[in-house]
């Protein structure tokens, strides 16, 4: 799923808020409960991974909407 060109999502961060993900590093995306609740974990590598509140299925169709644009 890497490439050199910034790709960002929106997702959630764990507590609700808005998160922007470079998915051109993302390597793996998986939902996980912690809780009682569904959590995203996103790994970049084998030794950097961030929990956010967005599930795979959110990371997917966050994948499949339009790019959100970033202004150089």
């Amino acid at each position: 799923m890497t490439n050199d060109k910034p790709r960002f999502l929106l997702l959630k961060s764990i507590n609700g808020d808005p998160i922007l993900v470079n998915l051109s590093l993302v390597r793996t995306v998986t939902t996980i409960n912690l809780a009682g609740d569904d959590v995203g974990v996103i790994s970049y590598d084998k030794d950097h991974e961030v929990v956010v509140g967005s599930t795979v299925p959110d990371v997917m169709a966050a994948m499949a909407a339009d790019p959100i644009p970033l202004s150089d």
